[in-house]
């Protein structure tokens, strides 16, 4: 055998038998790109379902998710190396469904070289336990009203679970209210919070409990004996208007533990305070208590809720710094039994747009008060601060509506009002925070990241506009890459990746933008400079 064939046929053996330890050596030699799939996890990033992967691939590739329908629900590019990464399996507090989705990978042609099934049993929860919390309005005469249910859980499937909502049927009556936002993880167990209020106890001892998720499938379901054992913890108030006032109100503590939990918004618009849902009914049920021995005109009832806020100790929210502000839900205001301008403005908003009143918070140099729009002829002897808006001081005693403090009537022209009114809230903020940057590689230098848009309003936004863009020093924007989100509901979350490529020769910064209607509503930016 000629010493040209030996030394062939040595190399091609020694190939093979590498490529025989390594899996992949001899696709990485010939020009292709392998994949690896080490293991993943079924998981939850707050609020939504993913699949965490880890995996090992040769070169650069696309990994693809696809749902029961075939439809592509997430994908991302990687680079050679392990890797450790997260993709996503659904929408924001979508229970994913028992059946088959799809992983493929495609190397850097688009040609797929790698494909596994994914199959799951999807939702089994189990309710363990029922708290019931009761509350009786009046002590001596009246009849314990349901107030609150704490559902004990277990998720036996493998899948994370998102309760939705919370129907009760007592004596044949069926009635259903939003639970707290919650996720119940595979295998393992959780509580499920509810604000759920029947007037009066029932005349059955048992009721049935359907758990239910937001396309309104039934979760979990149990009957349950009725016990009036454990009270709901209460508060008194006293006040003055036109002689004293008392009322006893109920403070859930489940429901102020999440309020009190939630982060504080980097947002001057304060609405979102007064817009949060779960706390509606609430708001309602306290507003009833204080209004029973009141009647008056509209400008009276103004003047009386308005009255009661006035009477909650005034304390800032630091007393070092005059300019932190840590404004608060209306039940931390009243749980607390203290706050400042801001959280007595959200507060009285709150009572006034659940009485039917248009409203809104005015925001001023170091202040906030309420503005009611109402017809000159209600408040004959006072004009319109701004706009058609009438001033409503919260924070001081004796301050009556269109009455304005010496110190705030210079600002008449100049306050920005945020409306209490039916309209969408848009904010966003990046994934964990940053941006991930890529330089040196195949397809040059870029940015990548992942936005996170919420809608804190109380209507459907549609056709919104995010943008990711380097923007020059002078305001000019040059590598840009913009999505749209064709409707987003009331409380709802979209993620949306965005990659842009990074200019070169001259300074930028990164900024994130959010349109609405063609104007921008939210805007973030990096602390750095770009390159």
């Amino acid at each position: 055998m000629p010493l040209a064939i030996k030394k062939i046929l040595t190399i091609i053996v020694l190939i093979l038998l590498i490529s025989s330890f390594s899996g992949c050596i001899l696709e990485d030699i010939i020009g292709g790109t392998s994949f690896s799939l080490l293991g993943y996890e079924i998981n939850d990033d707050n609020g939504f379902p993913k699949i965490s992967i880890n995996f090992s691939c040769s070169g650069t590739v696309t990994i693809k998710i696809f749902g029961p329908n075939n439809e592509l629900i997430d994908s991302d590019l990687f680079f050679k190396g392990d890797q450790n990464t997260d993709l996503y399996l659904g929408d924001y507090r979508k229970t994913i469904s028992a059946t088959a989705y799809k992983m493929k990978v495609y190397d850097n042609s688009d040609n797929e070289i790698y494909s596994y099934s994914l199959s799951f049993i999807g939702s089994d929860l189990e309710i363990l336990s029922c708290l019931q919390k009761w509350w009786n309005k009046n002590s001596l005469f009246g009849r314990d009203s349901l107030f609150e249910i704490r559902l004990f859980v277990y998720n036996n499937g493998d899948v994370p679970v998102y309760p939705y909502n919370m129907q009760v049927i007592m004596d044949y009556e069926p009635f259903t209210e939003l639970v707290l936002p919650c996720v119940i993880k595979p295998k393992e167990s959780d509580y499920v919070k509810c604000f759920i209020y029947k007037e009066a106890a029932p005349d059955n001892q048992s009721f049935t409990i359907n758990l239910k998720d937001i396309d309104e499938n039934v979760l979990a379901s149990k009957i349950l004996t009725v016990n009036t054992n454990n009270k709901v913890q209460t508060k008194q108030f006293s006040w003055n208007y036109f002689g004293p006032r008392k009322v006893t109100i109920p403070i859930p503590e489940y429901l102020y533990e999440y309020h009190s939990g939630l982060d504080r918004i980097n947002d001057d618009d304060y609405s979102h305070y007064v817009f949060n849902p779960y706390d509606d009914d609430y708001i309602d049920i306290i507003l009833d208590s204080i209004m029973t021995e009141f009647s008056g005109t509209i400008v009276q009832n103004i003047n009386y809720i308005t009255s009661f806020v006035q009477t909650i100790e005034y304390k800032s929210d630091s007393e070092e710094n005059n300019s932190f502000e840590y404004p608060r839900y209306p039940i931390e205001t009243l749980y607390d039994g203290q706050g400042d301008c801001e959280d007595k403005a959200i507060l009285t908003a709150s009572f006034l747009y659940s009485l039917g009143y248009d409203v809104a918070l005015l925001r001023l140099p170091n202040h906030m008060a309420v503005g009611v729009k109402l017809g000159e002829e209600e408040i004959p002897n006072y004009d319109y601060y701004i706009e058609d808006y009438y001033f409503l001081e919260t924070t001081t005693k004796g301050n009556t509506c269109g009455n304005v403090p010496n110190e705030y009537r210079q600002y008449n022209e100049t306050a920005t009002i945020y409306t209490i009114t039916s309209r969408p809230l848009l904010l966003h903020e990046w994934n964990d925070g940053t941006i991930t940057i890529y330089t040196n590689t195949e397809i040059g230098d870029f940015v990548k990241l992942i936005t996170i848009v919420e809608n804190l309003g109380i209507t459907t936004a549609k056709n919104i506009l995010v943008e990711g863009a380097f923007v020059t020093l002078s305001g000019d924007k040059t590598n840009y890459e913009s999505k749209i989100i064709s409707e987003l509901e009331p409380n709802e979350k979209k993620k949306i990746s965005l990659s842009i490529d990074i200019p070169k020769g001259t300074i930028t910064h990164f900024k994130t933008r959010i349109y609405l209607d063609n104007k921008i509503v939210d805007e973030q930016e990096s602390v750095s400079t770009f390159p």
